[in-house]
């Protein structure tokens, strides 16, 4: 082609250009639609996790938990989280921000990337407050819970992700798909509130000086168990959308994922003596683990941290129970534990000489671990007691507790089992002429 008929065509080539552009632009929404979609699923089964770990006077309590937390979160994220973690105290920004909120125009640009960016970024957010709810089950005053969970999605979990990575950088440890910022942030705010609620009516009894746990099993075992495999099938969109752009998309993502969970499951059914609920819980930690290097493991790696973050499962579980706190849905050793299992392991098998893409600092990743504990403990015990201060008590009455939420708070049971008719008040209505036979 001669240069003069190259000029001639400029037209046409800064026009496949911006149509490319667009083409992009459009991929990476649909591609981050799609993913926050799967990482929205989670919410299904985390109700169904922790509503069959609970008894069945306590149903509905959980699943109004599991709602209120993304809707309350959304619009938290829009007017005040994401700003906070993503601009920090640049006030200016936040302006910048508002006009996207305020002004469609402004938000449609580049097809709302930067909206489908918000909404990936909610459904974290959402997914840090939810892990709380398991843990404070069955004795949390509802109301006291609105405005825990208004703290904690609009403060306590935003000011932790803007000192990371995903924010500011000022703590500059490695964490691709929130080992740290979602999952042992959660756990740890969680233990905080459990704390300041204290155990259930039944928990712990006191035999020749020592404390004794009794166990509270939920109703419906297979119900969490299918949560689990539900917050598995969502955690793809965790792990594979944490990419943010299509053109990042790594499938190491998707095998690094995988082996945690199998790896997870196994070893927590060897150490819990092959406890169905264990099991399931042993697969959840192995992937809350892997979040954090998932991206730079070896699949081999992967199955190591996957054991590791398995195994620790039953075992954190009793020490925390023998310390007299009363972790309904044990999400201390699932979503800490493993997050901060994953975390660590990720700055030693994320090393070149472990097969691993280097890049991860294992001092870093430790006093991360450290200080993700110290913060979510402390601020969670705090948010919980201001929480139960706005709403006139952090727990509920005991005659509430022993009757159930479901009634005493909702005013509505989950289930509606009819008592039978008995032959004899069949027989009697009968011969009164109260039925035709």
């Amino acid at each position: 082609m001669a240069t003069a008929e190259l000029f001639q065509n400029v037209n046409a080539l800064t026009g496949l250009v911006e149509n490319l552009k667009h083409f992009a632009d459009a991929s990476d929404v649909f591609y981050l639609v799609v993913m926050g979609a799967l990482v929205f699923i989670m919410q299904w089964g985390f109700a169904m996790l922790e509503g069959g770990q609970a008894r069945t006077k306590n149903v509905n309590n959980v699943m109004m938990k599991n709602i209120l937390d993304f809707m309350v979160g959304g619009p938290l994220w829009l007017f005040v989280g994401y700003c906070i973690a993503t601009y920090g105290l640049g006030f200016g920004d936040w302006a910048t921000w508002y006009k996207h909120v305020f002004d469609a125009s402004a938000s449609s640009s580049h097809n709302g990337l930067v909206m489908a960016e918000w909404f990936f970024g909610l459904v974290f957010c959402a997914t840090t407050a939810t892990i709380i709810s398991g843990g404070v089950a069955e004795r949390i005053n509802f109301l006291a819970y609105v405005f825990l969970s208004v703290i904690v999605t609009g403060l306590l979990y935003p000011i932790w992700v803007h000192l990371g990575p995903w924010g500011a950088n000022i703590l500059p440890y490695h964490d691709y798909a929130g080992s740290l910022n979602v999952h042992a942030l959660g756990g740890a705010i969680g233990l905080g509130a459990i704390i300041a609620l204290g155990p259930r009516i039944g928990r712990f009894k006191i035999k020749d000086g020592k404390r004794i746990p009794i166990p509270i099993p939920g109703h419906d075992v297979p119900m969490a168990i299918f949560g689990a495999f539900c917050l598995a099938f969502g955690w793809y969109g965790f792990n594979v959308g944490s990419s943010i752009f299509l053109k990042d998309i790594s499938g190491l993502v998707a095998v690094t994922t995988t082996m945690a969970m199998c790896a997870g499951a196994i070893s927590a059914m060897v150490v819990s003596h092959f406890d169905p609920l264990a099991t399931a819980n042993g697969f959840l930690a192995g992937l809350v683990a892997i979040c954090s290097g998932t991206d730079v493991v070896s699949p081999f790696g992967a199955l190591i941290i996957g054991l590791v973050a398995g195994a620790q499962v039953p075992i954190v579980f009793s020490l925390v129970e023998k310390l007299g706190i009363d972790d309904a849905c044990g999400i201390f050793p699932v979503h800490f534990g493993g997050g901060a299992t994953g975390a660590i392991l990720a700055g030693v098998f994320g090393m070149k000489a472990l097969g691993g893409l280097g890049g991860v600092n294992l001092g870093w990743q430790i006093i991360a671990v450290v200080l993700c504990l110290v913060y979510g403990v402390v601020v969670g015990y705090i948010a919980a007691k201001v929480a139960g201060f706005l709403a006139g008590g952090l727990r509920v009455p005991v005659e509430w507790e022993q009757e159930g939420l479901d009634i005493t708070e909702h005013h509505l049971k989950a289930y509606h089992m009819e008592d039978p008719v008995s032959p004899v008040a069949y027989e009697k209505a009968k011969q009164e002429g109260k039925i035709v036979a």
